[in-house]
């Protein structure tokens, strides 16, 4: 019985290009926008998940306008390293399940960017993310995106001044 290191090679490589993205990106955000490190940390999970999430699409568009066997499916067949990408989906049509992950995919993506730090930001990006499980996105990325989301909820909400809605 032989081993195959391919596999294990191509995962290590992976991981430290997700870790390293995952460094990268934390740190433009804190500089960009001045945010705390929980903000960082919220909206790099979130886009990470989102992208992973609306990568599962194009798979799905690939294989056609047919009806899934189950609501467990394989997003890219051909790509047995990774066991097909599992996926789970409600909706009736690989095509439309494509379309839908890529949409929902990008608007965590966007959300966990742009809006995570907002009252109740946090709470909305597990919802988007669940959507994004129940349409094709995933099974991994969606996780990532309820832990982003937990960890948005967590961010402090600057209090406001007695002025408009300027903050302090």
């Amino acid at each position: 019985m032989t081993f195959d290191w391919t596999t294990l090679v191509v995962l290590g490589v992976i991981i430290v290009l997700f870790a390293t993205l995952f460094a990268v990106l934390t740190i433009i955000i804190r500089r960009t926008f001045k945010a705390s490190t929980t903000r960082a940390a919220a909206s790099t999970i979130g886009v990470i998940a989102g992208i992973c999430g609306a990568s599962h699409g194009p798979g799905e568009i690939l294989q056609g306008n047919i009806v899934p066997s189950g609501i467990m499916i394989e997003s890219w067949p051909g790509l047995t390293s990774l066991a097909g990408e599992p996926a789970m989906t409600i909706v009736p049509s690989f095509l439309v399940t494509g379309v839908l992950a890529i949409i929902f995919g990008l608007m965590v993506a966007v959300w966990a960017a742009a809006f995570v730090q907002r009252k109740n930001g946090g709470l909305v990006l597990i919802l988007l993310s669940i959507m994004m499980l129940l349409v094709g996105g995933g099974l991994f990325p969606p996780g990532f995106g309820v832990i982003a989301g937990i960890i948005g909820t967590r961010i402090k909400q600057l209090p406001r001044t007695g002025k408009g809605n300027q903050y302090r």
